[in-house]
């Protein structure tokens, strides 16, 4: 199975954080203000390795991340970084 290219991050996003509980309508919604908490953004960040793969999202870009929008762009450049490293 692929990976979803970057225009279904978009919508991959905010359909696993409404799984994980989170009020979540679009991608300016802030993680932690729709009920995000540490557990969760583990739960994220696993999603995302499953997804994606391992290292697109990091708990530093969650953290630093203002809106989804932001956490979108941090695996669409991180999943770039990896895959330009791979031989």
């Amino acid at each position: 199975m692929s990976a979803p290219d970057a225009e279904d991050v978009r919508s991959w996003l905010p359909a696993v954080c409404r799984e994980l509980g989170l009020t979540v309508d679009d991608l300016d919604a802030n993680f932690f203000d729709a009920g995000g908490t540490s557990l969760t953004a583990v739960k994220l960040i696993a999603r995302a390795e499953d997804t994606y793969g391992e290292d697109v999202l990091t708990p530093e870009d969650l953290f630093a991340a203002a809106t989804l929008e932001d956490v979108a762009k941090s695996i669409e450049h991180n999943r770039q970084a990896v895959g330009s490293t791979n031989p």
